[in-house]
């Protein structure tokens, strides 16, 4: 449908994070706007005790304890370090009499590891998170972590998933080193990790969870990378968007889910916790339980310190690009022949494409003149069905415009050329356009 109607003069989103992005963005796609109240280079000779809570006590799992001498700064470096330490910690056990879900009873519980865990005091929901992380060389046993995670149960928004209450959401931006099974006769080697999904949710009056294994399609991404992720620095990162969430490997989208119930406020955190053999699961209690049939000391700590370069977290801006543009670029079309256009498009972390100045994601051909004036409009066409539900947060779409009633470029006055400019509506109030430079083009018969 065409649609000429002029809409410059209208406010326009810059780009304030120039040259600084995620790894997997590329100049001239998506406007970012780093929030430092969860970024760290690690650059300070201690931890920014006013950015990271250092072994928070409510993250105190029953197999073994965070404690704060566990994670530290060095060398630029933050560094979180597994110890075999005996020991013995308050416990409130809910299995004290080997029953699931009864009444919990404070226990005194006789460990053997300590681990250290650091997690921001902000919180937040959509945008993209990024880590440069270094795993161990202790394998099978630990499995250093950097997810999200949320607190405060009961939680105020009713509505946080949706229309369904959510009493917690948790995403796993990755797990490295974990040595999962599949199967019995399937079990994860040291360059298989993890990216899932957690949940606790209202069903029916009452509380339950929902875990990845027994929801593979929208809770589950399993991936085998083509590294060993110990033996040096890779990066890990996810993107939470209000319809879906992505996660990428080293720049390289490895998967997305629907974002069902991941609305909530979350904390970034780093962790290592302990897998089998140095814990043991225990079927009755539905928990993992400390294992004194396997005690190892030999490369603790010295092998078994996981680092982190540095964190980021961006929250994207409304932004719009075309795919190719050097496939646009000073292209030539002809009068008798329409042309189709790819426009990617992210309409930012918290706003969406609305049906405002503009009916969705729209393509206009412009003239101009020698200075770069707006000289009129002389074809417009949008897709409106990016306004809708499932599509005005982000995607990609196809414009067509006929080059049948326009005028060659060689009959236009002198110095006057042909543009392309792509737009949309944002529920920020503004027009966004692209941060690059609209492409050229002549039209010839």
């Amino acid at each position: 449908m065409k649609r000429l109607s002029v809409v410059f003069g209208l406010s326009v989103v810059l780009n304030v994070d120039a040259g600084v992005r995620p790894e997997s963005s590329t100049d001239g796609t998506v406007r970012w706007e780093q929030k430092g109240n969860r970024s760290d280079n690690f650059n300070g000779s201690t931890l920014n005790t006013k950015l990271w809570n250092n072994a928070p006590k409510s993250l105190n799992v029953g197999a073994w304890t965070f404690d704060e001498n566990n994670a530290y700064v060095k060398d630029g470096k933050l560094n979180i370090k597994a110890t075999q330490e005996t020991h013995t910690r308050s416990f409130h056990d809910s299995c004290w009499d080997g029953q699931a879900g009864g009444s919990v009873k404070l226990t005194q519980r006789e460990l053997f590891y300590k681990s250290g865990a650091v997690q921001t005091y902000a919180d937040g929901v959509y945008g993209y998170y990024e880590a440069s992380i270094k795993g161990v060389d202790i394998f099978p046993g630990l499995s250093p972590a950097f997810w999200l995670y949320s607190d405060g149960h009961p939680y105020k928004d009713k509505g946080s998933g949706k229309g369904q209450y959510v009493d917690y959401s948790e995403i796993d931006i990755v797990e490295l080193q974990q040595a999962d099974w599949r199967s019995p006769t399937d079990v994860d080697g040291i360059s298989d990790m993890d990216h899932n999904l957690h949940a606790r949710v209202e069903e029916n009056g009452r509380i339950v969870w929902k875990r990845p294994k027994p929801n593979p399609e929208t809770q589950l991404l399993h991936y085998s990378a083509p590294f060993d992720p110990s033996k040096g620095f890779h990066t890990y990162a996810v993107e939470n968007r209000k319809d879906k969430i992505l996660w990428y490997v080293d720049g390289k989208l490895i998967g997305s889910k629907p974002n069902t119930w991941w609305h909530r406020p979350m904390h970034v955190i780093f962790s290592m916790g302990l897998r089998r053999h140095l814990i043991k699961y225990n079927s009755r209690c539905q928990r993992a339980d400390p294992n004194p049939d396997n005690i190892v000391s030999d490369g603790f700590p010295e092998r078994a310190t996981m680092q982190v370069d540095y964190v980021k977290t961006w929250e994207a801006l409304p932004s719009i690009w075309f795919s190719e543009l050097s496939g646009v670029d000073k292209q030539t079309f002809n009068t008798n022949k329409p042309a189709s256009f790819t426009i990617n498009y992210h309409a930012g972390s918290h706003y969406f494409v609305e049906k405002s100045k503009l009916n969705g994601v729209t393509l206009q051909l412009i003239e101009k003149n020698a200075k770069g004036k707006f000289i009129r409009l002389v074809e417009s066409v949008e897709d409106n069905s990016t306004t809708s539900e499932s599509k005005k947060y982000g995607g990609k779409t196809s414009l067509t415009l006929s080059f049948s009633d326009v005028t060659p470029s060689a009959n236009l006055p002198e110095g006057h050329y042909y543009t392309l400019l792509a737009s949309f509506s944002s529920s920020n109030g503004s027009v966004v356009y692209p941060i690059k430079r609209s492409p050229h083009i002549t039209v010839q018969k």
